[in-house]
């Protein structure tokens, strides 16, 4: 969750339609890891050994050549507990027989294997490491070829890629918005969804007015939890060039009045600043038990990626509840009518440049990413282009969303967003208990008002102005 990830694809899905308002309707935790900035952890019911039909872009040829032992190091302890990797490997092993892998898993990943990359011996293949600074990345894993032929093939490799070559694929992608219980929302009046980020606070007082539901969990205590908020971002601009272009081009404050910025923390410091709409004592909330809570009407919305909607069905059926009853709306920042959403890489999968079977090591990703059916089983967006979009964002269609990933960095802009960002300690993806997204929340939670939120926009803005002006000139 460290590191903002910047999306490196030149598509978007085009979805037409619109969303009607709220304020139209005639209603009155295990040892599971925290995901990513844009939801890294994910579960599904479904089958867990199918293969993607996304054809087999970038893969080698499985010619039984191939042979010895490899490690993969990764965050997904459920996973491996419920043998869903064991049962990948089989996958693996149909098209490489020779090759053996073992898994090694980690509840605390991103501390162990900054820990085990201090030498040579951290496995061979790695769900590549958040915290790494773009630049580093050769110094650790090897390349599967150059930018220039693999992002025909592959979303989101931008922020992977140095002088022109590849050091990590995408397992998947998720799409930025908002997790809710449809019955709840139903039963507190609501017939239709926000189109604004007022309506959204306004369905929230319904929920509070009309139900015995916690309209908003927080979910603080988890700390990961309220970086997701940050997911939403670039969703809320509608614009795929909004980093490249207003941010380090432009040079756009982060935040000044109906800024993408503005509109999500301002959302959030409202709903947190509410007391009557979140739970009673955020500081021990429970990710794990929110799950079934959810499932059961007993909370009503949370911000999430979609990788999370797959966990909450899942712990529907767990509940004897009705899995349909979960359901993923955009964030409701209209834009001239219309509603935006973005799309971004899950964790990246590398190859450790020490291997000993570097071979065999570059052959399990490429096979892991495209030929696996992982991405597609755990509801998320496959990282291979031309696939088909998963079931569980089936709404956004009907609702007609317009999902987009961002632009392409430009080469002079390459790992600046994130150079700016761990320099200045603003780190709009970082989740460090000084950040600016936790001062905001204990802000609101405090009842400090208006003027406590401008004054670390303020602060936000001074800090990242004069880092950005240092770095890029």
């Amino acid at each position: 969750m460290q590191m903002k990830k910047i999306m490196a694809a030149l598509t978007a899905v085009i979805m037409a339609g619109s969303l009607a308002a709220c304020s139209n309707s005639d209603g009155n935790g295990d040892t599971t890891t925290a995901p990513a900035a844009d939801g890294g952890e994910t579960t599904a019911a479904a089958d867990n050994g199918g293969n993607a039909d996304a054809g087999d872009a970038g893969n080698t040829a499985g010619d039984g050549s191939l042979s010895g032992t490899i490690k993969v190091l990764h965050h997904r302890t459920d996973r491996d507990q419920d043998g869903t990797m064991a049962k990948l490997t089989e996958g693996f092993n149909a098209k490489y027989p020779g090759v053996t892998v073992e898994y090694q898993s980690f509840t605390n990943y991103a501390d162990d294997v900054a820990t085990l990359m201090q030498s040579d011996n951290y496995g061979d293949v790695v769900m590549t490491p958040q915290a790494l600074k773009q630049a580093d990345l050769p110094n650790f894993f090897a390349s599967f070829g150059s930018y220039d032929e693999l992002s025909s093939k592959w979303y989101w490799l931008e922020n992977y890629s140095v002088d022109g070559q590849v050091y990590a694929l995408p397992t998947g992608g998720t799409a930025s918005g908002i997790l809710y219980n449809k019955k709840v929302w139903a039963d507190a009046g609501i017939t239709n969804l926000p189109t604004t980020t007022d309506e959204f606070i306004e369905c929230l007082g319904k929920i509070r007015d009309n139900t015995d539901a916690i309209p908003y969990y927080t979910n603080y205590n988890a700390g990961w939890t309220i970086v997701q908020w940050q997911s939403l971002v670039v969703g809320a601009s509608g614009d795929p060039s909004y980093i490249n272009q207003r941010l380090l081009t432009d040079k756009e404050d982060l935040f000044f009045e109906g800024s993408p910025y503005d509109a999500v923390y301002g959302t959030l410091f409202k709903v947190y600043a509410d007391a009557s709409l979140h739970e009673e004592d955020p500081s021990t909330t429970d990710w794990e038990g929110c799950k079934p809570a959810m499932a059961q009407g007993k909370i009503g919305t949370m911000v999430m990626g979609s990788w999370a909607i797959s966990q909450f069905q899942e712990a529907a059926v767990n509940a004897g509840e009705d899995p349909s009853n979960i359901g993923y709306m955009p964030f409701p920042n209209s834009i001239n009518g219309k509603i935006y959403s973005v799309s971004s890489n899950d964790y990246m999968m590398s190859a450790n440049k020490n291997s000993a079977n570097l071979d065999a090591a570059k052959a399990y990703v490429e096979w892991f990413c495209a030929d696996s059916g992982f991405a597609q089983n755990e509801g998320e967006i496959s990282g291979l282009k031309g696939a088909a979009m998963p079931e569980t964002l089936s709404s956004f269609d009907e609702l007609g969303v317009e999902l987009f990933v961002e632009d392409p960095t430009p080469e002079n802009l390459v790992g600046k967003f994130d150079d700016i960002a761990k320099t200045s300690e603003v780190d709009p993806w970082g989740d460090a208990s000084t950040n600016f997204k936790f001062k905001m929340a204990e802000a609101a939670f405090r009842g400090e008002g208006e003027d406590s939120y401008k004054s670390i926009c303020d602060d936000v803005n001074k800090s990242w102005n004069e880092t950005r002006d240092s770095i890029l000139g």
